[in-house]
Parts: structure tokens; C-alpha cells; sequence
């Protein structure tokens, strides 16, 4: 009988510490750190939130390839800049907030004032006739080998390409031939960078303002 009741005692201690735990405040649950961010004065309770933005202006990386200066520009939206016989106008751009990824993209349009004399300077040079041509030797191909396949192309500069445009706004028109219209980024400028053979421009930083203001 004895044993009986020590064990009909254990049970009930047992199962009264299971109900307490049951019972117990979700506080005491909670790690130390989860209680903070619950707290009001939290200080990162807004880095969640995304704060709608809209740019004001970016700075660009100018270069001339002949004389190897360069020279940053600041340049408001839909606002021209001029570098040589370039116009540079840029219609948007944006800035990752620091919590993520860092990345500066911008919105470029880019005239050439000179592109059409440049043009005409160029000589086409007629390929020399030669003779004596030398018989061309077929190599083998190794098992396994792919022969004419064009070269894959990279992912992100076909998603730079299909990056929607934005929408142009009435301003002043640049002057020129349009050499370039599409997305620079300031991780990768070879994504989709100016070809010209003078000048090459790159985005170095986008300045916004919150949306509200």
C-alpha cells in the first residue's frame, strides 16, 4: 500500500508540472532577443517596412579614353550633361536600401553630337587580294565536340535588356545620334555598358527622396 500511494503521489507531481508548463507565459518562451524586437522602442521594428522612394539624380563616371581624364557628373532626372560631343541624360534611377544587396542602377539615354562625322572619317580599307591562296586543311573534330553553336549568353545582361524603360517625361531634348538607351549598373559596368570609341560612362551613385515629401 505504501508503494502505491508513493507512486499515486509521483503521478500527481508529475502531471501538476506538466499543467504549470502548459500555463506558462509565452514570455517565458521567448528568447531575450524576440523581446527586444517586440519592444516599442524597438529600433529596427521599420527596417521591414519599404519606404517608397523616387530619385532626384545620378552621378556618373565620365571618360575620355584618348587623354585618360575623367570627370564625375551629378545630374538631376531628365536633366542634360554634357562631355564632349556627348549628352547624357538620365531618366531614373535607384538604390538598394543597406539592408540588402548593394546595387546602383540608372536609366541612361546618350547622344553623340559628332557620331555622323566620325562615321564619315572612318575608311573602309578593301581586303588584299592575295595570289597564291593557301589550301585550307579540315581539322577533325574530337567526339563530343560542338561545332557553329553560338556562344550562351549571359542571364543577367538578357534581364538588363528586358528591364522595362521608364516613361519619358516632357524636358529638354538632347541633341545627336542616340548611341545608347538601357540600364548601367554600378556592380557589373560591363553588363551593359556605352560602346563608343572615345568615351565610356559608368553609374557611380543614385540620390532619392522619399515619396511622401
Amino acid at each position: 500500500m505504501r508503494c502505491v500511494s508513493i507512486l499515486a503521489a509521483l503521478c500527481f507531481v508529475s502531471a501538476a508540472a506538466t499543467a504549470q508548463d502548459e500555463q506558462a507565459p509565452v514570455d517565458d518562451i521567448l528568447s531575450e532577443l524576440d523581446l527586444l524586437s517586440q519592444a516599442e522602442d524597438d529600433p529596427f521594428a521599420a527596417v521591414a517596412d519599404t519606404e517608397a522612394r523616387e530619385p532626384v539624380s545620378v552621378t556618373l563616371r565620365a571618360l575620355n579614353k584618348i587623354t585618360a581624364r575623367y570627370t564625375d557628373l551629378e545630374i538631376k532626372m531628365n536633366e542634360i550633361a554634357h562631355f564632349g560631343s556627348l549628352e547624357i541624360q538620365p531618366r531614373t534611377c535607384d538604390k538598394r536600401p543597406p539592408e540588402e544587396f548593394p546595387e546602383t542602377s540608372a536609366f541612361l539615354e546618350i547622344f553623340d553630337k559628332e557620331f555622323e562625322n566620325r562615321q564619315s572619317d572612318l575608311k573602309i580599307q578593301e581586303p588584299e587580294v592575295i595570289e597564291d591562296e593557301i589550301a585550307a586543311t579540315e581539322l577533325d573534330v574530337l567526339p563530343g565536340e560542338a561545332v557553329g553553336e553560338a556562344p550562351i549568353a549571359d542571364d543577367r545582361q538578357s534581364e538588363a535588356v528586358n528591364m522595362p524603360a521608364p516613361e519619358v517625361l516632357d524636358g529638354p531634348q538632347a541633341e545627336g545620334v542616340n548611341i545608347f538607351r538601357g540600364w548601367m549598373f554600378a556592380s557589373t559596368p560591363a553588363l551593359n555598358a556605352l560602346e563608343h570609341p572615345v568615351y565610356d560612362v559608368w553609374v557611380i551613385d543614385c540620390k532619392t527622396k522619399s515619396a511622401d515629401n
